[in-house]
C-alpha cells in the first residue's frame, strides 16, 4: 500500500513514471538514473524519503547527510534509512546509478527482524562502501535480476525479491572494507533504541507538531529504563551523555532547519520545543558559536 509521502516521491522524480501499485506486503520498487526528471533540483534539497534506498553509482557525487558532506566516486554503494536526512548532487555527466527502494514491511516479509537491525541500515547516518569493479559487476547483475523479476508474473515473485534485496545486503555486509563515512559502529541494543527513537521524534516535527521529547528523563520513560542506566549505557558506548546527545541533537536539526526552510527563527524555536525564542537563540548561541541568523546568512 503506497501512502501520500510515496507519491510525493514519484511526483518529484520520476514524473515520467507511475506510482507503482503491487500486492506485496509492503512498498518496492526499482528504477535506474536515466529514469530519474531532467531538473534534479528536488535531489539537492536536505529531506528524508519515505523508504529504505540501495544506491547502486558509478561516477562522482556528494551526498549531504545532515551536516555532513560524502564525497563518492568511481564504483560505490549507498544504503539510506527513512530517518535520515541527505541531499545529493552530481556535476558527472557520465554518472549512472541503480537504485531499490522498499518498506521494512517489504523487507521484513513474514520475518520478525525489522529492517533497521541491518548494521547497513543503523542509526541515522548513511552507509557507504566503495566496491571493486568484480564486485560492482557483481551486485549490478543482482540489480538486473531485480528489475527482470519484478516485471515477470511470477505467483511468487514477491518472495524472490525479498530474497534478492537480503543477498545486496549480505555482499555488502561481507565485504572486509568500508569507507570512513560508512561503516556505523556496533552498540548495545539500548543505545540503538535510543537513537532509533531519537531520530524518530525529529522525523515529522513542524511549526504545528513541534518536538515531544528532549530530556534524558522524557527518553528514559520511554525506552522504560532508569536514567541513569541510560546515561551510563550511552557514555559508554558513544563516550558522551544522554544530555549532550540531545543537545547535539537539537542543533544538528536547528542548522538543518535554518539553512532548508523559510521558517522564523520564533517558528523553529517552536519545532524545536522552545517555549520562548530568546531560550533558543540563549542555546543556539552557547553551542554553536553564532545566533540562529547569523548561521542562516552566513
Amino acid at each position: 500500500m503506497q501512502d501520500n509521502s510515496i507519491s510525493t516521491f514519484y511526483q518529484q522524480y520520476l514524473d515520467q513514471r507511475p506510482e507503482e501499485k503491487n500486492n506485496f506486503l509492503g512498498y518496492f520498487d526499482v528504477f535506474s538514473w536515466n529514469q530519474l526528471k531532467e531538473d534534479l533540483s528536488a535531489c539537492d534539497r536536505l529531506q528524508r524519503k519515505p523508504f529504505y534506498k540501495i544506491a547502486l553509482l558509478s561516477g562522482d557525487a556528494v551526498y549531504y547527510s545532515n551536516e555532513e558532506q560524502i564525497r563518492v566516486s568511481g564504483k560505490t554503494i549507498v544504503f539510506i534509512n527513512p530517518m535520515t536526512q541527505s541531499r545529493f548532487k552530481t556535476a558527472d555527466i557520465h554518472f549512472t546509478g541503480e537504485y531499490c527502494v522498499f518498506s521494512d514491511d517489504f523487507l521484513r516479509g513474514s520475518g520478525k527482524m525489522a529492517t533497521g537491525s541491518w548494521p547497513v541500515f543503523q542509526g541515522h547516518d548513511m552507509y557507504v562502501q566503495p566496491l571493486t569493479t568484480e564486485n560492482y559487476d557483481a551486485l549490478r547483475k543482482i540489480f538486473r535480476e531485480l528489475e527482470t523479476e519484478y516485471a515477470a508474473s511470477y505467483q511468487f515473485k514477491e518472495e524472490l525479491i525479498r530474497n534478492r534485496v537480503l543477498d545486496i545486503i549480505h555482499f555488502t555486509q561481507k565485504l572486509e572494507t568500508s569507507s570512513a563515512a560508512g561503516r556505523p559502529a556496533q552498540h548495545d541494543p539500548l543505545t540503538t533504541l535510543f537513537f532509533n527513537h531519537l531520530e524518530q521524534a525529529f522525523s515529522h516535527i513542524s511549526p504545528r507538531h513541534p518536538l515531544a521529547y528532549k530530556t534524558p528523563a522524557q527518553f528514559a520513560q520511554l525506552l522504560s529504563t532508569p536514567v541513569d542506566r541510560l546515561n551510563k549505557t550511552l557514555r559508554k558506548s558513544t563516550g558522551k551523555t544522554t544530555i549532550a546527545l540531545l543537545h547535539g541533537r537539537l542543533l544538528q536539526e536547528a542548522n538543518v532547519l535554518l539553512r532548508h526552510t523559510s521558517w522564523s527563527i520564533k517558528e523553529i524555536a517552536w519545532c524545536l520545543s522552545f517555549r520562548e525564542t530568546a531560550h533558543f537563540q540563549n542555546f543556539y548561541r552557547k553551542h554553536a558559536g553564532c545566533t540562529p541568523q547569523e548561521y542562516r546568512t552566513a
